[in-house]
């Protein structure tokens, strides 16, 4: 009788012609291996003692299997589950590249080239990217599931072979990645143009407050469809952002703001360009009261859809914005052009910052920022005037 690591015990044969038996113990079952001689006793047991080393009892399991506990919601704690939005992004990309290649591998057998091979499923360097962030993700949940023993797994990217490559983003040395250029910032003026087309709409007035709203609120797209009654007090010109929208699959969701984090944010009475944002909003929050009592608006939206509901983004951009953008001259002919609904928080920090002279760090709260050092780096953190500065020193 043999001990070997991990407790396994092996048998050599008493008589001519009986095998070699190996017994141990692996998640909390008595299992057995035999092999006609040692050389084959012992290939068999190599897969055995790695199980048994990495404690690793589910790693006989097939792939899907391991998908499944990756994509499991009881897999994280309550508090740390993903988004609906993530959720559904992880299933997407793992039934679309991870399944094909592992789903009927077994767990054990899984090798670097084979998550290779999903990363290379994608058809172009960003979607490879979300891939490769999928995969580690998974190889990490396959180690502490005991599905899995290696992290070199996850050591893999997208590669190009013979498809084209992006162009390399060259940024200015000393900003940041995440900088703003001014020029993707619309000017005051070019507000009141998008109001006034949207105003010339289908919804009129509504939709110029909606977008003037977002300009000088900070509130993201889906943080303003959700907004109601109850968050506006008008008294202190404080919204409460305590929820957004999300369309997940074609289904609109209700849920936390982005990072599950609430906030407050201020409106002024007066945009820069003195719109009576706060006159208009108390005027509209009374509208949407009265169609709230009528049934016409039973969640009491702020800017709902005509049907009284969420907007649909989507629906939104067809049916309004795109029109608009065309008549305030934020697209040309071709429908191209640089400002989106998404310009308009830009325009809120940039205003907060240098024509509120607010602190950098009260904005970032504001604009629901995970850190003030994002604010800065995105409209702070600039290299211009640089040669001006250094130019007056050394003269």
């Amino acid at each position: 009788m043999l001990e070997l690591d991990g407790g396994v015990t092996v048998y050599p044969p008493v008589a001519e012609g009986e095998p070699w038996r190996a017994v141990f113990t692996e998640g909390g079952r008595r299992r057995y291996r035999q092999g006609a001689t040692e050389a084959k006793l012992a290939a068999k047991l190599a897969a055995v003692t790695e199980r048994l080393e990495a404690d690793a009892p589910d790693m006989e399991r097939p792939g899907a299997d391991l998908i499944a506990w990756y994509l499991s919601a009881d897999r994280l704690p309550a508090g740390r589950r993903w988004s609906r939005k993530h959720a559904h992004t992880q299933r997407r990309l793992c039934e679309r590249f991870a399944a094909p290649v592992i789903a009927a591998v077994r767990c054990q057998d899984i090798k670097i080239w084979h998550m290779q091979q999903i990363a290379n499923a994608a058809p172009t360097a960003g979607e490879g990217a979300r891939v490769a962030g999928m995969i580690s993700a998974l190889v990490f949940a396959g180690i502490e599931g005991r599905f899995l023993a290696n992290p070199r797994l996850a050591k893999v990217h997208w590669q190009a072979g013979n498809r084209p490559l992006p162009v390399p983003q060259v940024s200015t040395a000393g900003e940041s990645p995440l900088w703003v250029d001014p020029a993707e910032i619309p000017a005051d003026g070019d507000i009141c143009k998008l109001g006034r087309a949207l105003a010339a709409g289908r919804h009129g007035d509504r939709d110029e407050l909606m977008a003037n709203t977002a300009a000088y609120t900070g509130l993201r797209w889906g943080e303003l469809t959700a907004l109601t009654i109850g968050q506006v007090d008008t008294a202190a010109r404080v919204i409460a952002v305590d929820r957004k929208v999300i369309e997940v699959a074609g289904r609109l969701y209700l849920e936390a703001p982005k990072n599950r984090k609430r906030r407050q944010a201020i409106y002024p009475r007066l945009s820069p360009a003195g719109y009576p944002l706060a006159e208009r909003l108390a005027a509209r929050i009374d509208a949407a009261r009265a169609e709230q009592q009528a049934g016409a608006n039973p969640p009491g939206l702020i800017f709902p859809s005509p049907k009284g509901k969420h907007w649909r983004s989507s629906n939104f951009n067809r049916q309004v914005l795109q029109p608009a953008y065309r008549a305030a001259g934020w697209r040309d002919e071709h429908g191209r052009g640089t400002w989106t609904w998404h310009s308009l928080r830009h325009v809120f920090c940039t205003t907060a910052l240098f024509t509120w002279k607010l602190d950098a760090t009260d904005v970032s709260r504001m604009a629901g920022h995970a850190n003030y050092r994002i604010t800065l780096d995105m409209y702070v953190a600039t290299t211009a005037g640089i040669l001006d500065r250094a130019r007056q020193a050394t003269q």
